[in-house]
């Protein structure tokens, strides 16, 4: 019988999430070769293939598919192990989504609250669409993410209701068209399709990306209004009060199912208390 290193484990779990080797090796703080040698050594040990890789995705075989939730288990049970061992002292690796627009407010303050509090802790941190968010939590890729979508989702607590604000440039000018210039995030998201059908004046989308700092650099720089929720407005920016109300949204943090490890149960405090 052999043993099987958890660093192998977590690799095959991050690799699993990624669908990448690069991008997996980002994460987790090695390089792309080392990714590759663990799998490839867990694959040994196992005797068998988990990922069909290609030029352009890396994907689960069925072995892989079955391995997934098992070896998710064995990690959280060995963190578990870690923290009852040190004496209440949490440790373990969390892997955690933020929607793009919560992340310059919200990481630098989860971040100096992990070290003061729970040092032994890992977080990773996957940003994007709060929809895609949701999908890699239910299919066990994350632990955790806060997201914002209209209704509150199962396996979701609630962390604010704050209104939405149109932002803009404190120098911001309308052009003199009168046409609206909008940077917004693509289809799918909840500010976009909460901000649209209030307008009553002529728009267009002068920007349309997923990077929340894409579209803060072209707010920044005047060239374009955003959405934003009330409390997450940084301080280059201010709201625009000329434009129609925009109604509250729910800013929620949706775990995985089959229960959370200790260390992503003091994750999800620290999260809660942010707001």
């Amino acid at each position: 019988m052999h043993d099987i290193d958890t660093k192998l484990l977590r690799s095959f779990l991050t690799v699993a999430a990624e669908r990448s080797f690069s991008r997996a090796a980002m994460r987790l703080g090695c390089s792309q070769a080392t990714m590759s040698q663990r799998i490839l050594q867990l694959e040994s040990l196992l005797g068998v293939a988990l990922f069909r890789r290609d030029y352009h995705d890396v994907t689960l075989t069925p072995a892989g598919q079955d391995l997934r939730a098992e070896a998710q288990a064995v990690v959280d049970a060995h963190d578990g192990l870690i923290a009852r061992v040190t004496r209440g002292r949490v440790a373990g690796g969390v892997r955690l989504g933020i929607a793009e627009d919560y992340v310059l407010p919200m990481l630098p303050q989860l971040w100096r609250a992990l070290r003061q509090r729970v040092p032994g802790v890992e977080i990773s941190v996957l940003t994007g669409l709060s929809g895609d968010l949701c999908r890699q939590v239910e299919a066990r890729s994350l632990d955790m993410a806060v997201v914002t979508l209209p209704e509150i989702l199962p396996m979701a607590r609630v962390l604010t209701k704050p209104p939405l604000l149109w932002v803009a440039a404190p120098a911001f000018e309308m052009p003199e068209d009168g046409v609206l210039p909008l940077a917004l995030f693509p289809e799918g998201c909840a500010f976009r399709t909460a901000a649209l059908p209030r307008l009553t004046q002529p728009y267009r989308l002068a920007l349309v990306s997923a990077s929340g700092q894409v579209i803060h650099a072209a707010v920044v720089a005047g060239l374009a209004v955003t959405v934003m929720a009330a409390g997450t407005v940084p301080q280059d920016l201010a709201p625009l009060t000329s434009l129609p109300d925009l109604p509250p949204t729910c800013i929620q943090i949706v775990t995985r199912a089959q229960g959370l490890s200790p260390a992503a149960e003091a994750v999800r405090t620290l999260v809660e208390g942010l707001w």
